[in-house]
């Protein structure tokens, strides 16, 4: 689906031992590097909670149903204790980390799906069921070949190149392995269609204004480089030209002129010989304006124009508050996606593990969420809330309680013991 011919999907996303265009995009440029880095440090450090999900319409009053709901949901909080333990060698946050940064640089995300057997309290007696590990990415470079039957909706698994990769018992070595695709979890970023397994890299609409402004750098730079400190001109009296002797220690005092070293040229009699400086602002280009509206371009392609408009002097105070609110929905949107790749798994190995429930339809998969990922406008949330308590519209409670004060970062009051 690429059409530029220079960016082939091996180009782009890389194959073996190459990451491709889009990598090196992503480590050179500081403008992508933000781009990439700033959504992921805030979606990360913003708070994450599974929640209990609700008995479809369907199944009500059915008592297999809630039975059913129940064990999967004492199993998936097991699973999330141990997806968000302390000093796990991955954990949660690393996963959300591996999830962004490959969809937004390769368009799509690829883990190894990695389970063992735990012992987990279920329906009041213990029970070894199969608890998944926070899946292992699989390098986007490293996949060769996408294996299906007839179209992509029928999916039998991925050729993969094992020259720079370690796979889930840390063995690697040379050669391809052939992974199915039950053994994986795929997520792919602003697909084109459903067959679109390679999703779409945020760098695809930026790389040729990325190209552009790299091109004019290495312009200015070179120019500063040459012409920084201007060019010496000698001129030679026509009436007493200099020796070749003369002209051999001037060109080599000149050769040795360096910007640390305080140099000095002693010209032989004449009265027309002399040393001329040309300014270096007459041979530096100021590029300062083409740069500028690359920039802009490359903001609003990279997704973050919020923050150009953020720290430049431009644009009114609403205009800035209403880019606040396009970044807010733009990491909701990337929350999301990370929300949806954890509960396809979670889902995955509640079906895994309970086969009878699977087969009766009855499987009840929990939805991850998390709280505000920027913070919102306090004043006016708390007026919105005020509202809608003062309309009868929320009834306060203990739980929306605890929720308001964690989400502000507020001290949650202990349990009153009523015997005490």
């Amino acid at each position: 689906l690429e059409y530029n011919r220079s960016l082939t999907p091996f180009r782009a996303r890389g194959t073996s031992g190459d990451v491709g265009e889009y990598f090196k995009l992503s480590s050179s440029m500081p403008m992508v590097r933000d781009a990439i880095s700033s959504p992921i440090a805030a979606i990360t450090s913003a708070p994450w909670r599974i929640e209990r999900p609700t008995l479809p319409k369907y199944w009500e009053g059915s008592q297999a149903a809630q039975r059913a709901l129940e064990r999967q949901y004492q199993y998936a909080s097991y699973v999330w204790s141990h997806w968000t333990g302390t000093g796990a060698d991955l954990h949660w946050r690393d996963w959300i980390n591996d999830i962004l940064q490959f969809s937004l640089i390769s368009g799509f995300y690829l883990g190894e799906l990695v389970g063992e057997y735990q012992t987990i309290q279920v329906d009041g007696r213990a029970r070894d069921l199969i608890v998944p590990e926070i899946p292992v990415c699989l390098m986007p470079w490293t996949v060769e070949e996408w294996i299906f039957r007839g179209n992509p909706s029928n999916m039998l698994g991925i050729t993969q190149r094992t020259y720079a990769q370690t796979d889930a018992f840390g063995d690697s070595g040379p050669g391809s392995v052939v992974i199915p695709w039950d053994k994986l979890i795929h997520q792919a970023y602003m697909p084109a269609s459903l067959g679109d397994l390679e999703g779409r890299s945020i760098l695809r609409a930026a790389y040729q204004p990325l190209k552009m402004k790299q091109k004019l750098l290495q312009i200015q730079i070179l120019a500063v480089e040459v012409n920084g400190l201007g060019m010496i001109v000698v001129k030679q009296d026509p009436q007493t030209p200099l020796s070749e002797d003369a002209l051999q220690d001037l060109q080599t005092s000149l050769d040795n002129w360096t910007a640390e070293q305080c140099s000095y040229i002693i010209l032989p009699p004449g009265l027309g010989h002399e040393i001329d400086f040309k300014s270096p602002s007459q041979t530096v280009p100021d590029l300062t304006s083409q740069l500028a509206a690359l920039d802009s371009v490359i903001g609003k392609a990279l997704g973050n124009s919020h923050k150009l408009m953020g720290i430049s002097s431009h644009g009114s105070f609403a205009a800035r508050s209403d880019a606040s609110s396009e970044a807010r929905n733009n990491y909701e949107h990337l929350g999301l996606y990370v929300a949806r790749v954890a509960e396809r798994v979670m889902r995955k190995f509640i079906a895994l593990n309970f086969p009878l429930d699977k087969k009766m339809g009855m499987v009840f998969c929990p939805s991850i969420n998390h709280a505000a990922i920027v913070e919102p406008d306090k004043s006016r949330r708390a007026a919105t809330l005020s509202t809608l308590v003062s309309a009868g519209l929320i009834t306060p409670s203990a739980e929306i309680t605890d929720q308001l004060l964690r989400e502000n970062n507020l001290t949650i009051p202990a349990p009153i013991d009523e015997d005490e």
